[in-house]
């Protein structure tokens, strides 16, 4: 990563085409895919902000809501479960979902 890179939310991850690798307190460490979790993301309408992505996660390992997670790009593929939609029609329902 370049010195000069400003990494505040989601958008700047993606753009560059990296993963999240986030590391829970307990030490728990896996690598989401950023795309698709910034997608899930504004589907829902929550804040994209590094400082506040904990605020929808739980650690797979200790299945706590951690009141701080560390975050970082990665280039290294997702080692995190696909608990994302996987079609556009899935996607498609998961909005009309929201909206309803």
């Amino acid at each position: 990563m370049a010195a000069n890179v400003k990494i505040e939310t989601l958008s700047d991850i993606t753009k560059h085409n990296w993963n999240l690798a986030v590391h829970c307190e307990c030490g728990h460490r896996s690598i989401v895919d950023a795309s698709r979790m910034a997608r899930w993301y504004f589907c829902h309408r929550w804040d994209t902000h590094v400082a506040r992505l904990h605020l929808h996660l739980y650690c797979l390992a200790c299945r706590k809501c951690p009141a701080t997670v560390r975050f970082r790009p990665s280039a290294q593929q997702p080692t995190a479960p696909n608990r994302f939609p996987n079609t556009e029609e899935q996607w498609a329902r998961l909005v009309k979902g929201l909206r309803d």
